[in-house]
């Protein structure tokens, strides 16, 4: 064959592939450092598009019937590929590698992913697409850390951690893989809990709370409990009661002594996170925009100070809540604009 004579003769290794094959969404991570050998072409505006958006400005040669999409090795590329951040992860640990990357363990980069999953979570807000996908990468590289760390202890490789990821998207969407259907989100939802509870063997409700994880910050945690609470009917008839709930908390807090306040502050915090809940609201989110919001406005209070030369704790109650006020309306404005 004509073809493979003229490949083999200027490649040692390369994926040979039908453009039939190539377009498949089945087959979508290519191994960039080898040539790519794309044969049969009938849709060449589609072969190229694709070509575009896996190998980037990758050097491709069109010959005939067939396209050849050199390969580089990934230090003189500028688009790169999963397999490449996997082994960049690995080079980074080797015995010559980056001295901190090398010294970490699983957990001592533990915190690591709650800080990005919160990054993440914050450009999503923004609607800033450079930092969703910034931040995006960045999850995905604590994941991909802490699998390499064990491949390194001979505990679990990244392939495994893949594996066993798409199994549990596979056996879990039941009604995209399996013989369920699904007409709505909620139906999905439902097959996908019993789904997990039978992988998990969380039969009671008492297994599903024990398994809540209790590294989950507090909010988290109780939102999450909540939520497994619910789905057995024990919860409140309305937005009023809930209401009333939080109240009944208030005072019981007001009347409590010595440690039994401990105990009601939680009760009370336990009750706000219900209401939320219930308004469909997410706590965790709620309570970081509050916060983020708080410290613009009191930076601002800062600024107000320093500019009529005095300290802050030197201001008035009142100065400083007036300044604080102006910058809520200052941000107000900002938010109509």
């Amino acid at each position: 064959m004509p073809l493979l004579d003229e490949i083999f003769a200027k490649y040692q290794s390369f994926l040979l592939i039908k453009e039939s094959d190539f377009l498949q969404r089945k087959i979508n991570n290519f191994d960039l450092n080898l040539p790519t050998i794309i044969y049969q072409i009938e849709d060449l505006k589609a072969t190229q598009e694709k070509i575009k958006n896996c190998f980037g400005e990758a050097a491709v040669i069109r010959k005939d019937n067939y396209i050849i999409v050199e390969g580089k090795n990934f230090l003189e590329r500028k688009r790169y590929s999963f397999g490449d951040l996997v082994e960049i992860i690995r080079r980074l640990r080797d015995k010559d590698g980056c001295p901190w990357d090398i010294k970490q363990t699983n957990m001592s980069i533990r915190h690591n992913a709650v800080e990005e999953a919160y990054e993440l979570a914050e450009a999503v807000e923004l609607g800033d697409d450079e930092k969703i996908k910034e931040e995006s990468g960045d999850v995905m590289l604590q994941g991909l850390f802490h699998s390499v760390i064990a491949e390194s202890d001979f505990r679990f490789t990244t392939n495994d951690m893949v594996s066993d990821l798409c199994k549990k998207l596979l056996e879990r969407h039941t009604h995209v893989f399996g013989e369920n259907k699904a007409s709505s989100s909620q139906d999905a939802l439902y097959f996908w809990e019993q789904a997990k509870a039978k992988e998990k063997s969380h039969f009671t409700v008492r297994d599903k709370l024990a398994a809540v994880p209790k590294t989950y910050g507090s909010v988290m945690r109780a939102l999450k409990v909540q939520k497994i609470v619910k789905k057995t009917g024990f919860e409140f008839a309305s937005l009023d009661d809930a209401e009333d709930k939080i109240y009944e908390e208030i005072k019981e807090l007001k009347a409590a002594k010595g440690q039994d306040r401990e105990k009601e502050g939680g009760d009370l915090l336990f009750s706000v996170i219900n209401i939320l809940r219930m308004m469909k609201i997410d706590p965790e989110l709620a309570l970081n925009g509050t916060i983020k919001r708080f410290t613009e406005r009191f930076s601002y209070v800062e600024e107000m100070a320093k500019k009529s030369g005095k300290k802050l704790e030197e201001c008035s109650l009142e100065q400083m809540e007036e300044w604080y006020q102006q910058s809520k309306k200052y941000e107000n404005r900002q938010t109509k604009a």
